[in-house]
């Protein structure tokens, strides 16, 4: 039988941040490489943790930034529509804010949220 490695208190105040937080569980194992998927949620569920809880019309989508190379030198994110597969141009975020976008494609409105 393997023998168990304890978790030492930096592990645990990682664990608690990044858990609790908005960054998808594959990404949060990424930061434990020497814990599997399975020993992360046990020592999250044993210490009273739990993901947020997404609302089902939210639709969570990576960002791809860009930086013009023109004369407007602008900057930001560019964000694929779920619905029509277009793209929505969105200039840079503050980091606390909260904005709604729509598609000029599809129509389609979405809640763009600064990452925590």
């Amino acid at each position: 039988m393997a023998r168990i490695k304890e978790w030492s208190d930096e592990e645990v105040e990682r664990l608690e941040k990044l858990y609790t937080s908005s960054m998808p569980f594959d990404e949060v194992v990424v930061h434990f490489p020497k814990r599997t998927s399975n020993a992360i949620r046990l020592k999250a569920s044993r210490l009273g943790l739990r993901r947020p809880t997404i609302p089902t019309n939210l639709i969570q989508t990576k960002k791809v930034k860009f930086q013009s190379v023109g004369n407007d030198g602008s900057k930001g994110y560019l964000i694929k529509c779920n619905e029509c597969g277009g793209w929505i141009q969105v200039e840079s975020l503050e980091e606390s804010m909260t904005i709604t976008i729509c598609c000029p494609e599809c129509d389609s409105i979405y809640q763009l949220l600064a990452d925590s």
